[in-house]
């Protein structure tokens, strides 16, 4: 089966090939989450081998659709991210598949479509950085300055900032060093956090396990899981749910929740989709279990209105890069 639809690839007229790519493309979108298997492999060779004869329209179409999708191989991904603008830029802005190696080979050779692309990516790491600030337009280094989620030293962030308007500039800054906060407690020993006890299991009508079958059967939401666990003061079920969507380990949803301030768990709520509604709940039980007033609930909901959904999933997504980074260098 394999080889007979590789040769098909290779063997089809013009106007099959584009029918074939759009077929195969559809059916790895499907297997979105499935990178391993061979049928993944066999699909992923399959548009490798058309892909340089395809139009120009066609491989923009395929790489709008597979940009999000984590089973595309990095040899595809890498082919489309050094093709022409409309074609790339999905591909430059989002896509995982894509390897750092690629990326700096773009940042240190495309023109400023490209670098502005990459500027605006959930993470850019500091090499990546490096290259951008050293060879991008004042448009791409506003773009970095502004992305939570890409890695720049401080005195450098700086200079950068210094360029841009005093309120957008102002606001940026408190939003990066309350970040780099954020992010370094999480790496503190428990003591050397302020926060309140740790949160108890409590009795629930819907186990967490539940929930997440309804969720994942469309029975219900995430938001209406949330909405009900805090109702029946029970946050730690809500602290499973959360670390299951957020992809974060549940021990540092857990420490973010019971934090005195709002920063970690807003951003863990304001990334999985939860809603102005659902965090108010979640609010009110925190300032119950913390002992805080009700007026504190209502601040942390007003800067919750002010979290952009692209902030906080940068941020999100730079915990996670930080934490497995750290789990390597401990293991090692």
């Amino acid at each position: 089966m394999s080889d007979s639809l590789l040769k098909l690839a290779k063997d089809s007229s013009s106007e099959k090939k584009h029918e074939l790519a759009e077929h195969v493309t559809g059916l790895l979108v499907a297997r979105a989450d499935d990178p391993g298997s061979e049928e993944t492999h066999l699909l992923n060779n399959m548009l490798e081998g058309v892909y340089d004869s395809l139009a120009l329209d066609a491989k923009r179409k395929m790489s709008e659709r597979l940009a999000d999708v984590r089973s595309m191989s990095s040899k595809l991904a890498a082919a489309m991210a050094s093709d022409e603008l409309p074609v790339a830029q999905a591909i430059l802005e989002r896509s995982k598949s894509l390897r750092e190696e690629d990326q700096r080979k773009i940042a240190e050779t495309k023109d400023q479509g490209y670098l502005l692309a990459l500027a605006k990516r959930d993470h850019v790491s500091n090499d990546i950085s490096d290259i951008l600030i050293k060879r991008g337009s004042k448009e791409v280094k506003h773009m970095l300055a502004a992305n939570l989620g890409a890695e720049i030293t401080m005195p450098v962030f700086e200079s950068l900032v210094k360029d841009m308007p005093k309120q957008l500039g102002d606001r940026i800054r408190h939003l990066r060093k309350s970040n780099e906060e954020l992010l370094e407690d999480l790496f503190r020993d428990d003591g050397e956090v302020a926060a309140g006890a740790e949160l108890v299991k409590k009795q629930t009508k819907i186990s967490p396990k539940a929930w997440l079958m309804g969720i994942r059967l469309g029975k219900t939401t995430l938001n209406k899981a949330v909405y009900q666990l805090a109702q029946e003061h029970n946050l730690l079920d809500a602290v499973a749910l959360l670390s299951f969507f957020s992809g974060l380990d549940m021990k540092y949803v857990h420490n973010l929740m019971v934090r005195f301030d709002s920063t970690g768990i807003a951003t863990v709520c304001r990334a999985t989709g939860i809603g102005a509604m659902e965090f108010q709940a979640v609010c009110k039980e925190r300032c119950k279990h913390l002992k805080f007033p009700e007026s504190t609930g209502s601040k942390w909901l007003t800067n919750y209105h002010m979290l952009d959904d692209t902030d906080a999933r940068r941020l999100l997504t730079l915990m996670k890069i930080k934490l497995k980074a750290i789990k390597h260098e401990q293991a090692a």
